[in-house]
């Protein structure tokens, strides 16, 4: 038997899609490229946005038509918020929402159904264990979900409707787990979730995590994504700590540079709160590296508060922004207001593309003529690719077989957006 997965959205849903493929193949099953024919599609959704409902939609209609004798499952956010909508569509076999995706073969009909069955329980608010664990889609860098769900009820935002209240993984659970992708060779975990700074299984929190992962033979542990104000203290002088293999790097979600904004999309800090932070954070950490998330265009966004968010980055330690035009969404508080046109939120989003770029150029200059450490993912066309620890893109010409190796490279050249380098021999 043979099964394909295509994953939609956050990290979060490529590492539970890759906790999911490893139990297909525990049970035998063949896993395949989607773009081959499979007895099993499953698709796992994302409904950030109602742009996203309707890109899950398209997916599953395209995965009927491209495997019209193959049972189709449709798993995850929009499993839980749109299975309604999901039923209706001729050929899809079975709907799951959150609480239960992980448990997709114990659902699975033996045959075609002539109507999608309804898997959608109440999502739980008890610490979790997942048993299938110690596999990743990934050559050298793993994820590792250690949390799920948020209290954080922001305006823009469904994720606590669907993915439910913040709940944390078994520590022993996820250690386990962990031990088990550092033996299969794994150089570089990634602690993903939803909300991971919220980290607590009985009295382990987040730095108990992070120091269990210290323990392992492991060079490199990431956080994918933490809110600013669930940064414990000590997790930057463990970013700091040449001993400790967190490396100098945070994800830090912005949305917006103006005040009022954040006050209207219910966030929990002030401009000043985390531009205090991030400069406090860039005196701690030598060669730490803060990218951020904004959404362009939300209803209370007028042309000041963008020029705010704007000249917040442009003037602050912040090396890259991810920039997310803002698109309604049904269930939240803003999809009541009144709206910014999508042709100027388009436009806001351009600028804020744009001036990523060039943090990015800018960072990787800072680093021209120097040493650094690279872990390397790829080959394409005789050029290896990798992140140094801060997240940097770095490529070198080399004939040599670098994967899942971390060398030494130094930087000779910016490309754009990644930096040209040359290997260092010891």
């Amino acid at each position: 038997m043979k099964v394909a997965f295509h994953t939609l959205g956050c990290r979060l849903n490529q590492s539970e899609s890759a906790i999911l493929s490893k139990s297909f193949e525990d049970a035998g099953y063949n896993k395949i490229d989607e773009s081959e024919q499979a007895d099993v599609c499953v698709l796992n959704t994302c409904t950030v946005t109602n742009a996203s409902d309707s890109k899950c939609r398209n997916w599953v209609r395209r995965l009927i038509r491209s495997n019209p004798n193959a049972k189709i499952a449709v798993i995850g956010c929009y499993a839980e918020s749109g299975f309604k909508a999901i039923q209706e569509i001729d050929g899809v076999d079975v709907v799951i929402g959150n609480q239960e995706k992980l448990n997709l073969l114990k659902y699975l009909p033996e045959e075609k159904q002539n109507k999608a069955k309804i898997i959608r329980d109440r999502i739980q608010k008890e610490d979790f264990s997942i048993d299938t664990i110690g596999q990743s889609d990934e050559k050298v860098r793993a994820s590792l979900k250690i949390q799920d769900g948020c209290d954080f009820i922001c305006s823009f935002c469904i994720i606590p409707q669907v993915r439910g209240r913040a709940k944390s993984r078994v520590f022993d659970n996820l250690l386990e787990e962990a031990k088990k992708l550092v033996e299969s060779g794994f150089k570089e975990l990634v602690l993903t979730g939803v909300n991971v700074g919220t980290y607590q299984n009985k009295d382990n929190t987040f730095l108990n995590v992070l120091d269990a992962l210290n323990e392992l033979d492991l060079p490199r542990v990431r956080i994918s994504s933490i809110e600013p104000t669930t940064i414990a203290n000590g997790v930057l002088e463990r970013m700091a700590d040449e001993n400790h293999n967190l490396v100098p790097y945070l994800h830090l979600p912005l949305q917006s540079g103006s005040d009022s904004v954040l006050k209207e999309m219910r966030r929990k800090y002030s401009i000043e709160e985390y531009n205090n932070f991030i400069k406090h954070a860039h005196s701690l950490v030598p060669n730490l590296l803060i990218g951020t998330d904004v959404i362009l265009g939300t209803p209370s966004e007028n042309e000041e508060n963008f020029q705010e968010t704007y000249d917040f980055i442009n003037n602050n330690p912040i090396d890259y922004a991810h920039a997310f035009t803002y698109s309604e969404r049904d269930g939240t508080t803003d999809m009541n207001k009144d709206q910014v046109p999508m042709q100027i939120r388009k436009e806001r989003t351009r600028l804020i593309v744009e001036l990523s770029k060039k943090k990015k150029m800018a960072k990787l200059g800072q680093y021209l003529g120097c040493e650094l450490s690279v872990l390397f993912e790829e080959d394409s066309e005789g050029y290896w690719s990798g992140h140094s620890d801060n997240f940097l893109l770095l490529k070198v010409k080399s004939s040599e077989d670098l994967l899942n190796k971390i060398c030494k490279v130094k930087l000779i050249e910016v490309c754009g957006e990644w930096g040209l380098c040359e290997l260092i021999n010891d």
